[in-house]
């Protein structure tokens, strides 16, 4: 039952009396193990169950009471009931030691409980032994020894030490190394000092153990200790000399006879939010049928987490990177206090140590899925919105762990994805702190919010080494949402100048930008050509609506990707003739209202060096209406040395557009647009140049569109200039009087066509002459602007005759901007023909030749002929008449070419009523290379020749 030491004692025969009267007299009790370590049963490891087997059990080491004899007792009976009656004796403590102190020099009572832990009293107590029950039946009880405090109550005890002169205990244990190691530090009184040599103040309390009877079976205990939180400035002093912060916030151990009944260990934490919360570690004996053994007694552990404080504040001071613009919310309220059971994790095998418990995902028993904390959130206008997310529960000996945190809401961990990006259900929120002129300006309808994960600054308030801040979200922005193309939820994320530096920082006081531009688009037959206003906006602003991102270190490259694929004329890049932008001119762009824009348009030098786009509703609530203006000098773009010529000559050019969209119930949408250009050149395939002054279109719906232009004037360049000796009978304003304009669903035809009237100088005659240009600018972006100029018409070639010599012919072309000459063709005939008559003769001979070329697609055609005729008749009774036709055609498609030539010689001869005509004909053709290179060509005889006859193993 016991072992039994004494000191300074010795027996006289019936009586144990000191030896030495002033040296301390002492009595030894040495106990057996008062505690069996037995393993924890799980349910499932990694989602498997676990079933009921043998489990493994360890017991703790003896228990050693001392006592010493009062000084007023000179002697004791020398009995065992004597020996046992602790009552009149006086239980001795061990003193506070030093840190590492090994339990061979502790001196005083050392009770080992629970196992590897060893026990001494913190205040006085006292033993209790009460006399062995007897039962009627002759039954004896089991002895026992009851502690207590001095004056009766619980008895308060501290830990000294960890048993480690043993094995240490493998996993799946209620405590573990940790637990024991904060157990000690909190309630042995030991003082740490700090790398400085100051005392660090721990929140060191007793265990109190409200029961504890030892028995030789083991004891039959109710233990219990609570902590308070550390100081920040304790934290730090631990820091400094590298001890961990200790999580454990509170225990109770109920044991019977030494087998563990009831054990529960509080360690201190915090949620991913920053919410102070509590791991609640449960594990009891349960009582369950086994189909072989009937009724079986196992521990199990069950875990839960408390909520401590249900509200967390954030402001600048929390920690944020950015003083809390990249978190909308001022404050998050975890309506959860308890979490339901949640999945404890177990080692692989059983018998591996434990690791320190890292921060861990918050999952439910099942393995399968996460718990969803119900948080309500207040923005920054003081509103509430309420969604679930899943949290990560961070111990409080791993706060200062970043690495360890980003980890868990690393996107390379299995579903974080899920857990990050929270459903709002379109709940209305503030993503920004709006300016105080302009409430509710930043609101909006949020379908989801996208979570991250941020490194804390220095000196944050925050109690994590990260925050955890909004990266994105999918919000309804309603201005939007009638004229793009797809409505509903966007991807938004923070505007980086808002994030960096506030609202105030951006001219137009952005907050947003949207992940995705959204293209605002006007159908190409609305805007005539002239420049589709296909505008992208990206930024989401307080005080301008959703504009393009045109307030950036390169405002002109954010035009042009906002522009998008906008061309000129239908063909011209519209981004490549922007100028740079200046601040100025971007500041004035958040001061316009309707009237300062209509003054700028008016105004022929004032501009608008950014598209500006406005979103109004419209009276009494029939809709709204989107307004895109934009007034901007074009400028020329660089060519670099040797590249083709611009098309187009932009300098002092100025274009206009003006597009409004309305969108109501009633009538549905309905799109104007205003355009105008001024002042450029056209040059097409460095063979026309045509000059337009002023250039107008205006669309109103219902109506066809009003194209006008004023001040255009052609002129011909390079080897054609001397066409211009022609044109020269066309008025100077081709588009004035007497032009035709001709729209259509497909584009705009206009032009002028002139029919010059007969020609008659002396022998010279000039008839059928008719001059033509015509200019097509398409709607559809994929098609170029054309032109085409012609004298006269294949069908109607103009007529020449000077005296006896006589002719006609006709030439058109036709250009776009893109290929430069697509069409060519032009044909001249010339001759003439002279008559004899002698009386006895009488004859005559007629000479005509004539030369055409077509280019059409890249093929070329040149043709040639000469025809020669003549007749002579005697006394009219024989005619002799010979004709020669000789014909030269050029035929060139793609790589290939054909040489064609023919000719006939054609003789009659009449007699009086008898004729008689013989002809002869000759054709022969002439092939040129073909494109591919012939197998000669392929090889040198010097030194490839050789080399593929060896290829075939004969001789070369």
């Amino acid at each position: 039952m016991a072992d039994i030491g004494l000191v300074n004692l010795r027996s006289d025969g019936s009586r144990l009396v000191r030896r030495e009267p002033a040296a301390p007299t002492l009595i030894l009790v040495g106990l057996p193990p008062q505690h069996i370590l037995e393993e924890v049963v799980p349910q499932q490891v990694d989602g498997t169950t676990v079933p009921l087997a043998t489990v493994r059990a360890f017991t703790s080491g003896a228990t050693q009471l001392v006592f010493s004899v009062p000084p007023e007792v000179d002697s004791l009976e020398l009995s065992l009931e004597s020996l046992l009656d602790w009552e009149r004796l006086v239980p001795m403590t061990v003193p506070v030691v030093r840190p590492g102190t090994t339990p061979a020099e502790l001196l005083g009572s050392v009770i080992e409980f629970p196992t590897r832990l060893l026990l001494t009293y913190d205040e006085p107590v006292n033993w209790a032994c009460p006399p062995e029950p007897r039962s009627a039946d002759g039954r004896t009880g089991v002895w026992h020894a009851l502690l207590s405090g001095d004056r009766g109550g619980d008895a308060l005890l501290r830990a000294l030490a960890r048993a480690d002169d043993r094995p240490s205990v493998p996993a799946r244990f209620p405590l573990t190394t940790e637990n024991l190691a904060d157990l000690v530090t909190l309630t042995s009184r030991t003082e740490l000092i700090d790398a400085a040599g100051a005392p660090i103040p721990l929140p060191s309390a007793p265990l109190r153990a409200e029961q504890f009877i030892a028995t030789p079976l083991g004891a039959s205990a109710h233990l219990h200790g609570a902590w308070e939180d550390m100081s920040p400035g304790a934290v730090a002093q631990l820091e400094s000399i590298d001890t961990t912060w200790h999580d454990l916030a509170a225990y109770d151990h109920i044991t019977g006879l030494g087998r563990d009944q009831f054990v529960r260990v509080v360690t201190r934490g915090f949620l991913s939010t920053g919410h102070p919360a509590l791991l609640v570690s449960e594990v009891k004996r349960l009582f369950v049928a086994h189909k072989d053994e009937g009724i079986v007694a196992h521990l199990r552990r069950e875990e839960r987490i408390v909520l401590r404080e249900p509200e967390v504040r954030y402001g600048e001071n929390t920690g944020f990177a950015h003083q809390g613009r990249e978190m909308p919310f001022t404050e998050l309220r975890v309506t959860d206090r308890v979490t339901p059971l949640l999945r404890t994790v177990w080692p692989r095998n059983a018998k591996e140590q434990p690791e320190p418990r890292q921060a861990f995902w918050i999952e439910l028993q099942d393995g399968v899925h996460d718990h969803q904390f119900t948080v309500l959130a207040t923005d920054r206008e003081g509103r509430k919105v309420s969604f679930t997310m899943p949290l990560v529960f961070v111990p409080a000996s791993r706060a200062g762990n970043w690495e360890e945190l980003r980890d868990r809401y690393s996107q390379s961990e299995t579903g974080v994805r899920d857990r990050v990006e929270r459903s709002l259900g379109g709940q209305v929120m503030a993503m920004a702190q709006p300016p105080a002129d302009a409430p509710g300006s930043t609101s909006h309808a949020v379908g989801r919010l996208k979570f991250e994960m941020t490194r804390k600054t220095a000196g944050g308030e925050h109690p994590l080494a990260g925050t955890l801040v909004v990266s994105g979200a999918d919000v309804r922005v309603p201005a939007l949402e009638p004229f793009a193309p797809k409505a509903g939820d966007v991807p938004v994320t923070f505007n980086h100048r808002y994030r960096d530096h506030g609202m105030a920082a951006h001219p137009a006081r952005a907050y947003l930008d949207l992940v995705d531009v959204v293209g605002l688009e006007f159908a190409a037959e609305s805007v005539g050509g002239l420049a589709r206003p296909d505008a992208g906006v990206k930024v989401i602003t307080s005080q301008a609506g959703v504009v393009p991102d045109v307030f950036g270190n390169d405002p002109t490259a954010e035009i042009r990707n906002a522009l998008g694929a906008a061309k000129l004329l239908g063909f011209i890049d519209l981004g490549t003739l922007l100028g740079p932008i200046a601040a100025p001119d971007l500041d004035r762009l958040k001061q316009l209202g309707d009237r300062e824009i209509q003054a700028l348009l008016d105004d022929a030098g004032g501009t608008i060096p950014a598209p500006v786009l406005r979103v109004r509703d419209l009276a009494d609530g029939a809709g709204k209406e989107l307004r895109y203006v934009w007034k901007t000098r074009l400028e020329p773009p660089r060519t670099p040395p040797g590249a083709e010529p611009f098309p187009l000559d932009v300098n002092g050019a100025v274009l206009t557009l003006d597009a409004r969209t309305v969108v109501s119930k009633d009538a549905g949408n309905k799109t104007s647009v205003e355009g105008r250009l001024r002042d450029i050149a056209l040059q097409i395939a460095g063979v026309v140049r045509v000059e337009i002054a002023d250039l107008r279109f205006r669309s109103v719906p219902g109506s066809k569109p009003d194209v006008s232009a004023s001040g255009l004037e052609m002129r011909f360049l390079g080897d054609l200039r001397f066409i211009d000796t022609l044109r020269s009978a066309l008025p100077a304003d081709a588009f004035g009087s007497g032009a035709f304009v001709d729209v259509q669903p497909w584009g705009i035809r206009t032009g002028y066509a002139l029919a010059l009237p007969a020609i008659g100088v002396g022998v010279f005659s000039l008839a059928n002459v008719c001059l033509k240009t015509e200019l097509i600018i398409p709607f559809d972006a994929d098609k170029v602007i054309s032109f085409r100029f012609s004298v006269s018409e294949r069908q109607r070639p103009f007529n020449v005759t000077v005296s006896l010599f006589g002719g006609g012919g006709y030439f058109s072309m036709l250009v776009d901007a893109e290929k430069g000459i697509r069409e060519a063709e032009g044909a001249i005939e010339f001759g003439g023909a002279a008559a004899l008559n002698l009386g006895v003769a009488s004859g005559g001979v007629t000479v005509m030749a004539g030369v055409r070329f077509e280019l059409r697609d890249g093929n070329v055609t040149v043709g040639g002929y000469l025809r020669c005729s003549g007749f002579l008749t005697v006394l009219g009774i024989v005619t002799v008449s010979v004709e020669f036709y000789l014909e030269l055609t050029y035929e060139k498609n793609g790589s290939e070419s054909v040489v064609r030539g023919r000719g006939t010689l054609t003789v009659s001869v009449t007699i009086a009523f008898f004729s008689k005509s013989v002809s002869l004909s000759l054709e022969r053709s002439f092939s040129g290379a073909p494109g591919d290179p012939t197998f000669v060509d392929c090889f040198d005889r010097e030194t490839h020749w050789e080399d593929y006859c060896l290829g075939f193993d004969g001789e070369p």
